[in-house]
């Protein structure tokens, strides 16, 4: 068992000389007898500190920190004592390493014959012992956090426990306490008291023992406080009597307690309330009662009959109740005695009224006026429902696509002689939704729109950069509306801009030239055709070092440890760029590949405005064409290839508009189910 041995009898111990006393003798963190927070006698070109960080024994140690890299200086702590020459000495040190470690070690000691380095080498506590005959009157010990090749800021490692004796130290134990009595004795606690025990050299500390388990040391005060006792419980006190040579007495007599039992209740629960109040439950809480000992455990009691117990928990959620009636709920406190509290407040909670769950009737009688090419109203009567309708859902072709509190709704944003098919679904309070009425189907007037928008001829630049310029120009005209504009660079797709008429380019190379032009582009997907090309020079960069034949092998230009800046082409495998900033002739690797794209992603199609391709049509565009429509075809890949970012925003058009084709059919499928119910409901299967 250790044992923590205080230092109050440093003075008396001196008196008989140094064969019975530990010479490590400044009150600090690592002394066993008066520990302290402190690193007294411990000096060093480390950071030394007293640390609480998992101690060996007691409440601190010593920690050093090195405060230097590779250096000979910054990574030591050391102590200095008297001796006598020619004597033996027993030192005892425990250490372990801590952050950043690297082969701490006790090294380069002084004042010492047969020494030699001691490496630290765990991070648990460890005991280093040697027996060393001083050839010096004020031998040296030392600590390094590191080797010196090896030493970095923030290497720790932490010393506790230490002990110098030199042999023959003090065998003779105390005598033994045979006085030992209690007094002031309550429900949780009590008073030991005894006379000093007697020792050749002196007793530095008294280890209090209740039921033979140790609980606490009095240092050389005969006198020592029992606290966290429980009731009405019997408990058997002994001490022991400590000298500083670690010799121990014999058991004293023993002390018999026996504490008071606990009589007193709790307070009562006076603050219990009710929340989350459902058809089916509520959620009870209150605040702490108080007892002379403690509160163990609050039992909740429904109409008089107990329906569960919390423990120290102060709330409880109390389900299974019926819709629509009236509970009374107290709640009474215990204590580990079996004290209950007297009965508090009484909390009345009434449950709410059961769920609705009856949907409004459908709407049977959907008609449509005022048609035109874009747009149609709708109008239908007034659902019916047990409580009250609050809304209804509009769905076009299966999609919904408003809703509104009123028995009519404009519909807009049609295309030109197409046929849509319109239901209306009531909705309630709760919910609830009717089943599908009458299905209303609109052609609208005019013709399909086949004519594209007018294109861009006044495109300029402006604000122009070593990477980066703004693009502008007027809005294009159409029979029906512009929808998006896309920017191409060199030829190559780089952005959707939607419907605004300015693109600020970034990313560009300094000192380059590219050309811009802008494609106009409605609803129905008739794209405008070329218009001016804007030619744009960037500046030229700055601060950049070129890679060339001339530079490559001179010393001032280390390329092997340098970021790579080029002005021009850069050219791997191959000497042919084909105009490419970056040409590499075979595969490459990488842990990412980022592209940045400078226009809008495509999340347009999740607009009002944007018009999904009838599938008929798509089905029509692939049989002509063999491939999806706004993907390039085969032969359009292999002869300008693929951009990246241009590919990854046609693919998730692609597939937006699949998920809006599949939420159109999920709709028609749910109709198609209501319609089933009805039938059934009225007999007709």
């Amino acid at each position: 068992m250790k044992l923590k041995l205080l230092f109050s009898t440093f003075v008396v111990l001196l008196s008989y000389g140094l064969n019975a006393q530990n010479l490590h003798t400044q009150a600090n963190a690592a002394s066993i007898e008066n520990e302290a927070n402190a690193t007294t006698g411990w000096t060093g070109t480390a950071n030394i500190t007293s640390s609480t960080d998992n101690p060996f024994q007691g409440t601190y140690a010593i920690s050093s920190v090195a405060t230097q890299g590779n250096s000979s200086t910054g990574r030591d702590m050391s102590y200095t004592f008297n001796a006598v020459v020619g004597e033996v000495y027993n030192i005892s040190i425990w250490a372990r390493q801590g952050n950043n470690a690297n082969s701490p070690a006790f090294a380069n000691w002084s004042g010492f014959a047969g020494f030699a380095t001691t490496t630290i080498n765990s991070a648990n506590w460890t005991e280093y012992t040697w027996t060393l005959t001083a050839t010096n009157p004020n031998p040296v010990i030392v600590v390094y956090t590191s080797p010196r090749s090896g030493s970095q800021a923030g290497n720790q490692v932490f010393i506790d426990n230490v002990s110098i004796t030199p042999p023959n130290s003090d065998t003779e134990a105390p005598s033994a306490i045979t006085d030992l009595s209690s007094s002031n004795i309550t429900m949780s606690g009590a008073s030991l008291s005894w006379s000093a025990s007697t020792d050749n050299v002196g007793v530095t500390n008294y280890e209090v023992f209740r039921d033979g388990v140790s609980v606490g040391n009095s240092g050389t005060t005969t006198s020592f406080n029992a606290t966290g006792l429980s009731p009405n419980t019997s408990y058997n006190f002994t001490v022991f009597a400590e000298d500083a040579a670690g010799n121990v007495s014999a058991a004293s007599n023993v002390a018999t307690v026996n504490t008071l039992a606990d009589t007193q209740a709790p307070t009562s629960v006076t603050s219990l309330t009710s929340s989350n109040i459902t058809s089916t439950g509520t959620t009870l809480t209150w605040a702490s009662s108080t007892d002379n000992v403690g509160v163990t455990n609050y039992e909740v009691f429904q109409d008089g009959v107990s329906i569960g117990s919390t423990g120290t928990t102060t709330n409880i959620n109390v389900s299974g109740l019926t819709p629509s009636t009236s509970y009374d709920f107290t709640v009474f406190a215990q204590d580990a005695a079996g004290n209950v509290s007297i009965g508090g407040n009484t909390e009345t909670v009434v449950t709410l009224a059961p769920p609705d769950t009856e949907a409004p009737s459908a709407v049977n009688d959907l008609a449509s006026s005022n048609i035109t090419d874009t747009s149609v109203d709708l109008s239908w009567s007034a659902s019916l429902d047990n409580i009250g309708v609050t809304g209804y859902l509009v769905f076009q072709d299966g999609i919904e696509i408003g809703s509104t509190g009123s028995t009519s709704f404009n519909v807009t944003g049609l295309s030109p002689s197409t046929s849509y098919d319109f239901t209306v679904f009531a909705e309630d309070a709760a919910g609830n939704t009717s089943v599908s009425g009458n299905t209303e189907s609109v052609t609208t007037t005019g013709t399909v729109d086949t004519e594209a928008p007018s294109a861009v001829i006044d495109l300029t630049s402006s604000n122009t950069t070593s990477t980066s310029s703004n693009l502008s120009w007027s809005v294009s005209s159409d029979n029906v509306g512009v929808t998006n504009y896309q920017v191409v660079r060199n030829g190559i797709f780089l952005a959707n801009t939607g419907t605004s008429t300015n693109f600020n380019v970034t990313g560009l190379t300094p000192d380059t030239t590219y050309d811009f032009t802008v494609l106009a582009q409605d609803a129905a997907g008739n794209t405008s055709t070329a218009g001016n090309t804007e030619s744009v020079t960037t500046l030229a960069g700055s601060g950049v070092v070129d890679y060339t034949s001339e530079n490559a092998n001179l010393d001032t230009v280390d390329w092997t440890v340098r970021d790579l800046f080029a002005n021009q082409n850069v050219g791997i495998g191959t000497t042919n760029t084909q105009g490419y900033r970056l040409a590499v002739a075979g595969n490459m690797i990488a842990e990412g590949v980022k592209v940045e794209l400078q226009g809008n992603w495509p999340d347009f199609v999740f607009e009002e405005k944007f018009q999904l391709m009838d599938l008929e049509k798509v089905r029509e565009y692939i049989k002509e064409n063999g491939h999806l429509p706004n993907i390039p075809s085969a032969e359009k890949i292999k002869e300008n290839g693929i951009d990246l970012g241009d590919m990854d925003a046609k693919l998730l058009q692609k597939i937006e508009e699949l998920t809006l084709y599949i939420l159109r059919q999920q709709n028609q499928i749910e109709l198609l189910q209501n319609d089933i119910k009805q039938l059934k409901g009225s007999n007709q299967y």
